[in-house]
């Protein structure tokens, strides 16, 4: 699904990264880079851009800038936690350092495109689910935990399986 970030949105995404990465090296500390093709700083601003793509879809609180770590967890809806993962690559795949790095109860999947404001969010997979599917592959800077794009439920089926989970009598 494409999401159209408005020029306000694409504003606070540069100022949140260009920011997130002044206060990286204020504290005396490099920001971690694997991509050689872009600046630390552009790909903070993708990262958000993919957050508040995923937070105007489904009408969340957009994220903030944090000073130390989101530990894992970059939107809430209600009392679910969502961990959205970004890809340059617009056929690029779900991938996680670590199952330890996987905190959320969610990840969701967004990809770039030609349009530097147009997100494509790919698809969404459950903690448990992408445990089961993962497998480890070597994308030239270590072993990482990957599950396939095309392995991902619609991006249409969160907002109903989380009805379903709010919802659902208990007991």
């Amino acid at each position: 699904m494409l999401i159209q970030l408005s020029n306000k949105d694409a504003h606070r995404c540069t100022m949140l990264g260009y920011d997130t990465v002044k206060l990286c090296e204020m504290q005396g500390f490099p920001p971690r880079l694997e991509n050689k093709s872009q600046s630390r700083e552009e790909a903070n601003v993708f990262g958000f851009k993919a957050e508040f793509a995923v937070a105007r879809l489904f009408g969340l609180e957009p994220p903030d800038l944090n000073v130390t770590s989101d530990y894992g967890v970059d939107l809430w809806w209600d009392d679910f936690s969502i961990d959205v993962k970004f890809s340059n690559k617009e056929d690029g795949d779900l991938i996680f350092d670590t199952m330890d790095k996987f905190k959320s109860q969610i990840a969701i999947l967004v990809t770039r495109t030609e349009n530097e404001n147009v997100m494509n969010i790919v698809g969404w997979m459950g903690r448990k689910e992408f445990e089961k599917k993962c497998h480890q592959v070597n994308l030239g800077y270590g072993d990482r935990l990957i599950v396939e794009a095309k392995k991902l439920k619609p991006i249409e089926e969160l907002w109903l399986k989380i009805q379903e989970l709010k919802h659902s009598p208990k007991g």
